[in-house]
């Protein structure tokens, strides 16, 4: 499995589906980039919460809500990165999500907590 990157980007370099096209998107205007496994989605997909098919990685287990109301759990590299910096990565713990990896905004969330440790 790899790891997430270890400090925040400030910019996204963002190419449309099907297009040459590049954009490059300030990562301080954006509430989150969801790196994806299909670009079809699940909008039925029901999140699960605490399930024991959770990837094993070491980190902060974690439940965030954003301001518009959406709620996911996650893992985040336990660093010094991710208290001081604007935003940081996420790593999903429900195994059937779409969602690879999550760059998060802090300024986004309208709540945030921990919900335990994990240790390899």
């Amino acid at each position: 499995m790899s790891h997430a990157p270890q400090s925040s980007p400030e910019v996204f370099r963002v190419r449309a589906l099907d297009s040459d096209i590049v954009e490059e998107i300030l990562a301080q205007d954006i509430k989150a980039v969801f790196y994806v496994n299909s670009f079809d989605g699940d909008s039925d997909h029901e999140s699960l919460n605490f399930h024991s098919r959770a990837p094993i990685v070491h980190g902060i287990w974690m439940r965030l809500q954003f301001l518009d109301g959406e709620v996911m759990e996650g893992i985040a590299y336990n660093s010094i990165s991710y208290l001081v910096d604007p935003g940081f990565f996420l790593l999903p713990t429900d195994p059937d999500s779409n969602n690879r990896l999550v760059y998060v905004r802090k300024s986004w969330l309208a709540d945030h907590r921990v919900l335990g440790m994990r240790k390899l």
